[in-house]
C-alpha cells in the first residue's frame, strides 16, 4: 500500500510540475501587443493621438515604414492638432475588438510645409523609423513623409504585455511537496519491507550455532560499516535538495499571485483645485532653452556675416530693426561694434505664458559665465502661428545692478497683461512715452515721480543733460530738435509675483538737426553718415534711435516706482529732410 501512495504521489507531483512548466511555455501568453495599418493614404500626415498611445499600458514602441523620407515628432496635442491645422492628415485611433489601428481622414490642403526643426517639439525623429516612447495622454505623435507628397503608410504601436503567470509558483511548489512526499512514502516502504525480513526463531528447538569470530571481531574493535545508516542519510537529503531547487525556481515575484490592493492617493481640495485652475503654458524649460539655444546660433552667424535676411528668421520688430541697420553701417564703418552677444550657456529666467493659443511669448535671461565683457541679455520672443518659430522681438542688456522682480518657474508660467491693463501702476503701452518725457525733461517731467532715477545708466547717455550738451555744441548755422515716440501696440506686459509685470517696450528717440542761415548745411559722419549715405545737406539730417526697455512695474496702487532693468539702444534710421 506504502508503495501505492508513493507512485500516486509522484504522478500527482509530476503532472503539478509540468502543468507549472507549460505556463510558462506552451500556454505563456505573447510577451506583446501589436497593433497595425498598412492602408494607402493620400494625406501628407498621420497623427497618433495620445489617447490611442495609451489604449494598453507600458511604454509604446512604434514603427513606421514606406517609401522615401521618413519624419516623425511629438509635442502636445494641442500644439500637434494646431500644425496640422486644415492640411489632410490621417488621425489613427485602437480598435481594440480586431487590435488594430484604424484611419480617419479630414483636412483639405495636400501639402505641409517642413516640420523639422519646430519649436513646438519636444523630440523629433528625422528618418529613424522605429523608436520608443512613453507619451502621456495629452502628447500625440505627428508622421510626415515629403511635405507634398502621402505620408508613410504602415504604422504600427506595439506595447509590453503583462507575461506574469501567478498560478505557476503555486503549482511548482504543490508538485514539489507531492514529489517530495513521493520520495518519503517510498523510503519508509523500503525500511518497513526490510525490517518486516528479519530473522526469525526455528521450529524444533535447535540451538543456533555460534559466532564467535564476530565476537572476537567485535571485541578486538573491528570496524562494522554501517551501510543502513548512510543510507537512510542519503535518502532523507534527496527531498531537501529537491525542495530547495523548487524554490529558487519559484522565487520570481511573476509566478506568484500578488494580494492586496494598491492604494489610489486621493487628491487634497487645494491640489485638485490647482490642478483644474492650472493653465497650459506656452513651451517647457526644456523647449525654451533649445530655442535660445538655435537663437544664439543665428545670431552669431548672423552677426558675424551681418546677413539680414539670416537674422529675421530669428528676429522681428525693435531687435530685427536695429540689427539691420547695425550690419548697414558695420559694412561702411569696421570700427562700429555688433550687437551683444547672446549665449545659450545659463538660461536663468525662463518664463512663459499661460496660454494654449497664439501668439505666445516667452521672457529668458541668458548669459555666458565665461564672459565677464557681456551682459545678461533678457530676451522677449513671439511666436506668432504654429508653424512659426519663436522670434526676438526685444534684446535687452541688463543693468549691472539690475535685480528681477520674483517670478513663477517655468512649469507655471505667467499671464500675459493686455498692453492697457489696469493693473498696473501705468498701463504698458503708456510705459515708453512716460519714460521718453523723463528722458526730454527729467525732473521737470510730470512723470518723475513714478520712475527710480537711482541705478539708471540710461539717462545720463541719451537724457535731458546730454541732449542740452549736444545742441550747445552745434554752431550758430544749427538747430537740433528732439522728439520721441513708443509705438503702439509694441509693449509686451509679463505678470509677476508681486501682481506686478515685466514690461518690454519701444522708444524712438529721433533727433532732427537743420541749418538756421542761409547756404549752411549740416554736415554727417560716423553711424549717421555710414546709414543715411548723405555727407552734406542744406535741408538737415533726421536720425532715429532705436532704445529697447525692460521695466519693472509695480501694481496700481503701489507705492513702489517703475525700475529700468535694462536697455539697448543704437542707431535704426537716418535720412534727409525731406
Amino acid at each position: 500500500m506504502r508503495f501505492v501512495l508513493a507512485i500516486v504521489s509522484f504522478v500527482i507531483g509530476l503532472l503539478l510540475v509540468g502543468l507549472g512548466v507549460a505556463e510558462r511555455t506552451v500556454f505563456a501568453p505573447p510577451s506583446s501587443i501589436v497593433a497595425q495599418t498598412s492602408t494607402s493614404t493620400e494625406a501628407p500626415v498621420t497623427v497618433i493621438p495620445g489617447s490611442v498611445l495609451n489604449a494598453n499600458p507600458g511604454y509604446q514602441r512604434i514603427n513606421v515604414s514606406g517609401p522615401g523620407k521618413v519624419f516623425a515628432a511629438y509635442g502636445k496635442t494641442s500644439d500637434v492638432d494646431a500644425w496640422v491645422g486644415d492640411a489632410r492628415h490621417r488621425t489613427l485611433r485602437y480598435d481594440a475588438d480586431r487590435s488594430r489601428l484604424v484611419a480617419r481622414t479630414a483636412g483639405s490642403e495636400t501639402t505641409v510645409p517642413d516640420p523639422k526643426g519646430s519649436d513646438l517639439w519636444y523630440q523629433e525623429y528625422d528618418g529613424a523609423g522605429q523608436f520608443t516612447v512613453r507619451l502621456p495622454d495629452d502628447v500625440s505623435v505627428l508622421i510626415v513623409g515629403e511635405g507634398s507628397s502621402a505620408a508613410p503608410a504602415d504604422v504600427s504601436v506595439t506595447w509590453p504585455r503583462d507575461t506574469a503567470t501567478p498560478s505557476v509558483g503555486p503549482l511548482m511548489t504543490a508538485g514539489g511537496v507531492f514529489v517530495i512526499g513521493g520520495i518519503v512514502l517510498l523510503v519508509w516502504a523500503f525500511l518497513h519491507q526490510r525490517r518486516s525480513r528479519g530473522p526469525r526463531r526455528r521450529s524444533g528447538g535447535t540451538r543456533p550455532p555460534r559466532v564467535r569470530a564476530s565476537r572476537r571481531a567485535a571485541a578486538a574493535g573491528a570496524q562494522v560499516p554501517a551501510r543502513s545508516r548512510r543510507g537512510r542519510r542519503s535518502l532523507v537529503a534527496v527531498p531537501v535538495v529537491l525542495l530547495g531547487a523548487l524554490s529558487l525556481a519559484g522565487c520570481s515575484s511573476e509566478y506568484w499571485p500578488q494580494g492586496g490592493v494598491a492604494a489610489t492617493p486621493t487628491p487634497s481640495a487645494s491640489a485638485t483645485g490647482a490642478a483644474e485652475q492650472a493653465e497650459p503654458t506656452a513651451a517647457t524649460r526644456q523647449q525654451i532653452t533649445r530655442v535660445v539655444q538655435r537663437v544664439a546660433d543665428v545670431a552669431t552667424k548672423a552677426d558675424t556675416d551681418k546677413d539680414a535676411d539670416l537674422a529675421a528668421t530669428r528676429f522681428v520688430g525693435p531687435a530685427l530693426d536695429l540689427r539691420k541697420a547695425n550690419y548697414t553701417i558695420r559694412d561702411a564703418d569696421q570700427d562700429v561694434q555688433a550687437p551683444p552677444t547672446i549665449s545659450a550657456a545659463d538660461v536663468s529666467v525662463a518664463l512663459p505664458q499661460q496660454t494654449d493659443s497664439w501668439p505666445r511669448t516667452v521672457f529668458v535671461v541668458t548669459s555666458d559665465p565665461s564672459d565677464q565683457k557681456t551682459a545678461p541679455q533678457a530676451l522677449t520672443l513671439v511666436q506668432e502661428s504654429a508653424r512659426d518659430d519663436y522670434k526676438v522681438m526685444y534684446d535687452v542688456s541688463l543693468e549691472a545692478d539690475a535685480t528681477l522682480p520674483s517670478v513663477a518657474p517655468a512649469s507655471i508660467g505667467t499671464a500675459q497683461l493686455a498692453s492697457d491693463s489696469p493693473l498696473l501702476a501705468i498701463a504698458p503701452d503708456e510705459v515708453g512715452t512716460a519714460y521718453g518725457d523723463v528722458l526730454s525733461k527729467d525732473a521737470e517731467s510730470e512723470y518723475a515721480d513714478l520712475f527710480h532715477s537711482d541705478g539708471d545708466d540710461l539717462r545720463p547717455k541719451i537724457g535731458k543733460d546730454y541732449k542740452d550738451k549736444k545742441s550747445e555744441a552745434l554752431p550758430d548755422t544749427a538747430k537740433i530738435e528732439y522728439s520721441s515716440q513708443s509705438p503702439e501696440g509694441t509693449a509686451i506686459a509679463l505678470a509677476t509675483n508681486g501682481a506686478g509685470a515685466l514690461v518690454s517696450v519701444s522708444l524712438d528717440e529721433i533727433e532732427k538737426v537743420t541749418p538756421t542761415a542761409s547756404g549752411a548745411s549740416v554736415n554727417t559722419e560716423g553711424a549717421v553718415k555710414a546709414l543715411s549715405g548723405v555727407d552734406s545737406s542744406k535741408k538737415g539730417v533726421s536720425a532715429t534711435y532705436g532704445v529697447q526697455l525692460l521695466f519693472s512695474v509695480p501694481a496700481v496702487g503701489s507705492d513702489d516706482k517703475m525700475v529700468l532693468l535694462g536697455f539697448t539702444q543704437g542707431l535704426i534710421a537716418a535720412s534727409e529732410v525731406q
